[in-house]
């Protein structure tokens, strides 16, 4: 008599640079066609307005991140000269935090900057 075991489902592990980077588009598709709407209602001053503010702040916000992420300092070892520095202590080798920053910001800065040019 044969046991089945119930079957694990498989799961697909997207990184989170891409994640960032659809989720970027997708919002950058949503801020052109809602300034393409405004621009076709009959909005046009509110349409340009509404593009180079949304446009203004995904690159304040991505400077913003960049800058102020600021790297791990190593904390003070209490070891011996003689020894090495635990591994634990040592920080990070990147910070990823402006690379998600850039990869989201990215493509709504060219959605608004896109809309802002052409609805303005």
């Amino acid at each position: 008599m044969l046991l089945s075991l119930p079957m694990q489902p498989r799961r697909v592990a997207v990184s989170a640079t891409l994640l960032a980077s659809l989720c970027g588009v997708v919002l950058g598709l949503a801020v052109f066609a809602a300034s393409a709407a405004l621009w076709r209602s009959g909005l046009h001053t509110i349409a340009g307005v509404a593009a180079e503010t949304v446009l203004l702040t995904a690159l304040t916000c991505v400077a913003a991140i960049a800058l102020l992420a600021q790297p791990t300092r190593m904390r003070k070892a209490r070891v011996p000269i003689s020894r090495a520095v635990p591994h634990a202590w040592w920080p990070p080798t990147d910070d990823p935090l402006p690379t998600l920053a850039a990869c989201m910001g990215g493509p709504i800065a060219a959605g608004a900057g896109a809309a802002a040019l052409l609805f303005h």
